[in-house]
């Protein structure tokens, strides 16, 4: 759903090129686009380079392995587990990049945009954490990378900060 919605902002953006108005939203979409790619893909880069345990992994939760802290040493032969940051959250809170975009095309709008994003993120990772596959900082953690991607892709396509 969330690739199927990117896809077809994306299209939307290539035809908005030919239409003498669309000039206008193009670099805000543009942002847009890139941030929510750069928002998962900068998620997902983390996962994978930090070998942390999901919760139903954990001994205390019932899994077979015992806690080991984020800057801690994994004992040899532990499995290189991927689980923080969320991947599923960022898939839904890379959308609170609507915000900027609405700031700069339609003001009254930001505010529903942030709801979207931070709604479908929450969504997400409500799910994923009621199947014990993350802690809420995993969730906090994937919100907070999301939102400073968004505002650092608008500043960077758009120059000046937005409200």
């Amino acid at each position: 759903m969330v690739l199927a919605l990117w896809l077809l902002l994306a299209l939307g953006t290539v035809g908005l090129g030919w239409h003498p108005r669309g000039r206008a939203v193009r670099r805000p979409l543009l942002a847009l686009l890139a941030s929510v790619l750069a928002s998962v893909g900068l998620v997902a880069a983390i996962k994978y380079g930090l070998p942390m345990d999901c919760p139903w992994s954990l001994e205390r939760y019932g899994g077979t392995l015992p806690y080991t802290g984020l800057f801690e040493l994994r004992p040899a032969g532990f499995p290189h587990n991927a689980c923080f940051p969320a991947a599923h959250a960022s898939a839904g809170f890379a959308w609170v990049a609507l915000y900027p975009f609405l700031a700069r095309v339609a003001p009254r709008w930001r505010a529903w945009g942030l709801a979207a994003g931070l709604g479908l993120g929450g969504l997400f990772a409500a799910a994923q954490e009621l199947r014990g596959a993350h802690f809420l900082s995993h969730d906090l953690s994937s919100l907070v990378l999301c939102l400073t991607v968004a505002f650092a892709f608008d500043r960077l396509f758009n120059g000046r900060r937005v409200a």
